[in-house]
């Protein structure tokens, strides 16, 4: 029931971010940040209703996980971080951009890692569609 709760919550609220992706255009971008990054780390943690801390810990910095857990743990920290920074709005806007392209697709990799056969079938659709350009 936790991991139901946590999972859909997280995604619910990474979803609903997109609703503020506005503000993070207009030069505001800690609400679209804040939500979108909560909304990861809650699905994320869900899984610990599944597996426990400690083993889902061990999981993430498996060989086949380590990387991806790694860039995934780190886009997420430094989204929020770069947030609150006193930088100039558009290199601060363009950064987080790139912060949350590269979480999302971290993310999904690291969920692709799950699911047997789930990274080697993204690479083959991935190498198919690229060889479409040829």
């Amino acid at each position: 029931m936790g991991f139901g709760i946590c999972f859909t919550c997280g995604y619910l609220m990474t979803f609903m971010s997109f609703r503020l992706f506005i503000k993070l255009v207009e030069g505001n971008p800690a609400p679209f940040v804040f939500l979108y990054t909560s909304g990861n780390i809650l699905s994320l943690m869900s899984s610990v209703f599944l597996s426990g801390p400690q083993r889902q810990f061990k999981n993430m910095f498996d060989e086949k996980r380590k990387l991806t857990s790694i860039v995934y743990l780190s886009t997420l920290c430094t989204s929020i971080t770069v947030c609150f920074i006193p930088i100039p709005t558009g290199p601060k806007i363009g950064l987080l951009v790139i912060l949350l392209l590269v979480q999302m697709c971290a993310s999904l990799w690291y969920t692709l890692s799950y699911i047997p056969y789930g990274r080697a079938s993204a690479k083959r659709m991935l190498r198919s569609i690229v060889a479409m350009d040829e």
